[in-house]
């Protein structure tokens, strides 16, 4: 009996040494631990390899957040773009220098997903710099741009709570869609939007984020009328990019929706899974 406690005892130790290791061992970045193919190089070293003029940087993001904060002379190659092998190995033709590949943060795999494709294609000499944009500008000033301006002045740089402050929960949204003076906008792209089709039927239109005049238009009617501007995407991640833009142009009345146009597919589901019990 003594000695199957002690078996016992000795399994939980080894079970929780384990997991201890396992939630140690990312550092703060998850995302390595799921790509362990995938070399990386921490914000010190790509500092130093682009002041020894011995990198490349790619920005794998949209063309939108690439043109709202960005490395300084950074590329952009979308990696969810179609054409995304072509270009990376018309750049590796190009360049003898290590490529490197960023997106957002620590918890934006696409700096990942890069580097797998860079492995599957056969592009060598390719990294990873997953400590993302938002680090490298505050580290980094002088050789990040910010809306088309360098150096980027940290204090124009929008925390996590400045963003969380304007979002609403999809039920949220929903009520203040219906409110007086207010207006919404769908920003999602066309293939997201199914065809054009809305979340809120003749109350919300469609704009692109990267349709600059249009926005500028809607913008300065809506602080003209003193209205309140909603803005929807597919994941309530491109909105954060889109607050830049509203900051710059000087409006004070809008909001996001948290989860974006899936979160509120999500609440249906639960609200019509609920009416049937």
């Amino acid at each position: 009996m003594i000695k199957h406690q002690f078996s016992f005892y000795l399994l939980w130790v080894l079970l929780g040494c384990l997991l201890s290791v396992n939630a140690l061992s990312d550092d703060g970045f998850p995302g390595r631990i799921q790509y362990p193919s995938v070399k990386i190089l921490t914000k010190e070293q790509l500092y130093s390899r682009l002041k020894n003029d011995k990198a490349v940087v790619v920005d794998v993001r949209s063309n939108y957040e690439y043109n709202t904060l960005k490395i300084l002379n950074a590329v952009n190659i979308p990696v969810s773009s179609k054409n995304f092998p072509d270009k990376l190995k018309q750049l590796r033709a190009s360049t003898n220098k290590a490529i490197v590949f960023y997106c957002n943060g620590r918890t934006c795999y696409k700096s990942y997903n890069a580097g797998i494709k860079a492995i599957k294609y056969n592009v060598k000499n390719c990294f990873s710099y997953d400590a993302g944009v938002f680090e490298w500008a505050q580290s980094y000033p002088d050789k990040a741009e910010l809306l088309g301006k360098s150096p980027v002045n940290k204090e124009h740089i929008i925390t996590k709570d400045k963003f969380t402050k304007r979002l609403l929960s999809p039920e949220e949204f929903e009520q203040k869609v219906l409110m007086d003076n207010t207006l919404v906008y769908d920003v999602r792209d066309r293939e997201q939007r199914r065809g054009g089709s809305g979340l809120f039927v003749f109350r919300d239109k469609s704009v692109d984020l990267d349709n600059t005049k249009k926005l500028k238009r809607i913008v300065a009617k809506a602080i003209g009328n003193d209205s309140t501007l909603l803005f929807y995407d597919q994941k309530g991640k491109q909105v954060r990019w889109l607050q830049y833009f509203l900051e710059q142009q000087g409006l004070k009345k809008y909001y996001f929706m948290k989860g974006g146009a899936g979160a509120y597919y999500d609440m249906l589901k639960k609200q019509q899974l609920n009416s049937s019990l």
